[in-house]
């Protein structure tokens, strides 16, 4: 089902981004789902989804598919393999079991996330720019380290920082 407001209606040559397809609270899709605009999922979809814009799985809702999207928003669950081109968002509510591949990621406190990810760099123009330098070797080694860090203790007491991993001092590797 597709949806358009009430001005395009009116004028239905001029093209609008409120276009957007909706699986309602009482459908169940099982099998391959194709969509070139948003879709809305307030139902249930297994299977394959594919869609160009940007998904949109509500509070309540299931999907346990393949998922190819440009933008994905879950608020309900969404478990399979899911290629997001754009940004993922879980919310609050949102829970996620999936294998992922996306450009951005952003998880709400609150939401679930259990799986495996993959953070795919955004896509480059092939074209360099005239004058521009070739990146070092070097650039391929990180800037900066990363660590997960428990700021209370099980026992209540706070972590300090004698419980982080030391991270590597460039002095050395000179």
């Amino acid at each position: 089902m597709s949806f358009r407001t009430v001005a395009e209606d009116a004028d239905s040559s001029a093209p609008d981004d409120s276009v957007f397809s909706l699986i309602d609270r009482h459908t169940t899709v099982d099998g391959a789902l194709t969509t070139s605009y948003d879709l809305r999922v307030d139902g249930q979809v297994l299977g394959t989804l594919r869609c160009d814009g940007t998904l949109y799985v509500s509070e309540g809702a299931e999907v346990d598919a393949t998922i190819e999207a440009g933008n994905i928003v879950v608020a309900g669950s969404a478990s399979g393999v899911i290629a997001c081109r754009g940004r993922l968002e879980i919310q609050s509510t949102g829970i996620v079991r999936a294998e992922v591949a996306t450009g951005a990621l952003v998880i709400l406190e609150g939401a679930i996330f259990e799986g495996q990810i993959r953070m795919d760099a955004p896509v480059e123009s092939t074209s360099r720019t005239e004058g521009a330098e070739e990146p070092s070797p070097e650039a391929d080694e990180p800037d900066a380290y990363s660590f997960l860090r428990r700021f209370r203790g099980d026992d209540g007491e706070h972590a300090i920082d004698a419980d982080l991993p030391a991270a590597p001092n460039d002095d050395e590797t000179s």
